[in-house]
């Protein structure tokens, strides 16, 4: 992931998207993003003069405090995806052989489910399974697909 800097910008704001906006600074203009919870918190207007601190990402400053008229807002983001709830590969593996497939490889943690490659009958197929070790999707999987190279390789 990369690692965005800390910024901070005070400018005039000179567009409203919605939570997004664009403040003129000295020498830019940058395209702020307040989040819709954010917008909630502060109101926009043509022409304020605006601090503003956050994450700077390539097309945005991710806006973490936000100040305008003296006043100061906090803005709060939800947790990044690379923050999983605890879940056990095991579940995975469990639900992939009790639907009769062979696993290969170590199941794939996503956010809110594992992938797994699985092979019944010969054929490869690429099985999501929630946390809870539901199979929610299934798909074929190619013998070529670079995605799972390491787990055929193993196998």
């Amino acid at each position: 992931m990369p690692d965005y800097a800390h910024q901070t910008i005070s400018g005039q704001i000179t567009h409203v998207f919605g939570h997004r906006f664009v403040v003129q600074t000295a020498g830019d203009a940058v395209l702020a993003d307040l989040t819709p919870h954010g917008a909630e918190q502060v109101t926009l207007r043509l022409g304020d003069e605006v601090k503003l601190e956050g994450e700077k990402k390539p097309t945005e400053l991710k806006i973490s405090r936000f100040t305008s008229g003296g006043k100061t807002v906090t803005i709060e983001h939800k947790k990044k995806h690379d923050e999983h709830a605890p879940a056990d590969p095991r579940h995975a593996l469990k639900a992939a052989k009790d639907a009769g497939y062979q696993p290969l490889g170590e199941p794939r943690r996503k956010p809110k489910h594992f992938e797994v490659l699985g092979r019944r009958d010969k054929e490869l197929t690429e099985l999501h399974i929630e946390l809870d070790g539901h199979i929610r999707k299934t798909k074929p999987a190619d013998h070529h697909d670079p995605k799972w190279q390491d787990a055929l390789q193993a196998s």
